[in-house]
């Protein structure tokens, strides 16, 4: 294709292989532990990008330009009628996002906000720009894309004929200027083009008015028999392939004739896993060879579950998966009594490990190490367990300014077996928050190494004492029950009146869209995964007495 969709399609489609009709298991099914009662939303948090989880805070953000572009079609494609609020702000930034991509494929992207009732993404000065990319030769060519090649060129002319459509600016073109372009259109025709530079021929010479040649019409629609044993990138390509068989013969107004029983099987069992360029193509498809709305109304569903209040929509596809947020899964598995065992997570860390993107730092390393032992129960190499004794990864002095980083390197060599050294530790001032915030991570961080009878002197329950009462308003739900860990840890005690105002502390930020037993950091609508942690390894401690605590598997 002539820019990014293709590759981001079979991305997309790799990524959902194991879900897309290979059998009668869905894709969340496949994740399932039938030995636990795990929640189901877990699985909703593995990114489709990578296979590693991703930080559900994520999903509070608004998806990308391209994104709203694909949602907004496939919502009209499915008789919806969206409608985007957005203030000006956003509308500047959603129109930035996009020219900052392509000067032509980014203003294709806005048609749909547009029509959505964002107006002032869209306007006559994009018309007038978008006419200054036309050549004498009748195309136009994209700055963006740096590619001189014909088909470069025709996918820049495809988006630019478009956005002029849109706009209502292409019929008061100059005859002349419009002639051009359709001679330059009908050359390449004649040079026996591909699939998709046909299919997009023939919705160019469409949009001009002009008669598509018989001759690009004549090839028959992709074969998708055997489609669920053939391989992943194929069945991306047959995706795009049939979508560009339907958009070449309903350009040339003929009715396209395609397997609707392969894809309305796509469409029941798979439409979760596809990203909305994917999604689009199949609806499309599917309308234009005869389905009614009403057959989408589980599409329509999802995506307005995937809206913000202001109309826009988050992008699944783009959550990108960590080895933090994995590893703080596998935690949350560990505290509530699920199995850690994890075939699809650890063959996702596999891949990231031998990527040419493979983290080089000691503590990205020491995250994948522990991740591939919890996962499927690899112990460290040689060179992974020297990292827990290198001062570089885990120091042998802490402060207060490297005490986190510490902490989490200790973690991920303890929980995989590996001793570390135990650290000195230089007094610090616990006079303020950020003070008490680390003196519990110190605490928290020597427990989890065993080695609670080291804690220093200076660091006692009294210390603690006043921030675990009242920590004030600055902060965070993690902080809160961090801290109080802490406290308990050293010994202090927490009486019923704590208790309670814990209770109802917690009570008051649980739970996100899909996530109703994860817990929020603050008053923003975002899931955190470290804090669900924290206030679940407290609520343990206090013998679950919060009530936070899911219930124990078998």
């Amino acid at each position: 294709m002539f820019h990014a969709r293709r590759v981001a399609r079979k991305a997309a489609w790799a990524a959902a292989a194991a879900c897309v009709l290979t059998t009668a298991v869905s894709c969340t099914a496949q994740g399932s532990r039938q030995e636990s009662r795990e929640p189901a939303y877990f699985q909703s948090l593995v990114s489709q990008t990578n296979g590693l989880y991703y930080h559900p805070f994520l999903r509070e953000e608004r998806g990308s330009t391209e994104a709203q572009s694909y949602a907004l079609r496939i919502l009209a494609e499915t008789g919806a009628q969206p409608k985007v609020t957005v203030g000006a702000t956003t509308a500047a930034a959603l129109r930035s996002d996009a020219l900052k991509t392509s000067a032509l494929w980014g203003r294709y992207w806005l048609v749909p906000l547009r029509g959505a009732g964002v107006v002032a993404v869209l306007g006559r000065r994009d018309t007038q720009d978008v006419e200054k990319l036309r050549t004498v030769g009748g195309w136009y060519e994209d700055p963006a894309l740096g590619e001189k090649s014909d088909q470069g060129r025709l996918g820049a002319t495809w988006a630019a004929l478009e956005v002029e459509a849109a706009t209502g600016t292409l019929g008061k073109l100059p005859a002349t200027d419009k002639a051009a372009t359709a001679d330059w259109l009908d050359r390449l025709a004649d040079g026996r083009p591909k699939l998709d530079e046909a299919a997009v021929l023939a919705r160019c010479l469409h949009l001009l008015g002009r008669s598509v040649p018989i001759s690009l019409t004549s090839p028959a629609a992709p074969d998708t028999s055997r489609f669920t044993e053939r391989p992943d990138e194929e069945r991306a390509d047959l995706l795009e392939d049939t979508y560009n068989y339907v958009l070449l013969q309903e350009s040339a107004g003929r009715k396209p004739r395609v397997d609707r029983t392969t894809w309305r099987q796509v469409l029941s069992h798979d439409a979760g896993s596809l990203d909305y360029d994917q999604l689009y193509s199949l609806v499309h498809i599917l309308r234009a060879t005869g389905s009614s709305t009403g057959e989408f109304s589980s599409v329509t569903r999802s995506l307005e579950q995937e809206r913000m209040p202001d109309g826009t929509v988050r992008d699944p596809s783009s959550y990108l998966g960590t080895p933090d947020a994995s590893l703080f899964v596998q935690r949350l598995r560990s505290v509530g009594g699920w199995t850690v065992r994890d075939g699809h997570l650890l063959a996702a860390v596999e891949e990231q490990a031998d990527s040419q993107d493979a983290p080089r730092d000691g503590a990205a390393r020491l995250d994948l190490a522990s991740l591939r032992h919890s996962a499927g129960g690899k112990s460290f190499s040689r060179q992974e367990a020297a990292l827990c004794r290198d001062p570089a990864t885990v120091p042998t002095t802490v402060t207060a300014d490297n005490v986190v980083a510490w902490q989490r390197a200790t973690w991920d060599c303890t929980e995989s077996g590996v001793p570390t050294p135990v650290p000195s530790v230089p007094r610090w001032s616990v006079a303020d928050l950020e003070g008490a915030q680390s003196a519990a991570t110190l605490v928290v961080g020597l427990h989890q190494a065993g080695q609670d009878d080291r804690t220093p002197g200076w660091l006692t329950a009294d210390v603690l004492r006043r921030w675990a009462a009242d920590p004030g308003s600055r902060a965070s739900v993690y902080d809160r029950a961090l801290i109080v860990r802490a406290y308990l840890l050293l010994g202090g005690r927490a009486d019923a009146s704590l208790v309670r105002q814990l209770a109802g502390e917690f009570r008051a930020h649980r739970g996100c869209p899909g996530l109703p037993g994860l817990y929020r950091p603050d008053d923003e609508p975002g899931c955190d995964l470290k804090t669900t942690w924290a206030v679940w390894e407290l609520d343990k401690a206090l013998d679950r007495k919060l009530g936070t605590l899911p219930s124990q598997g078998p």
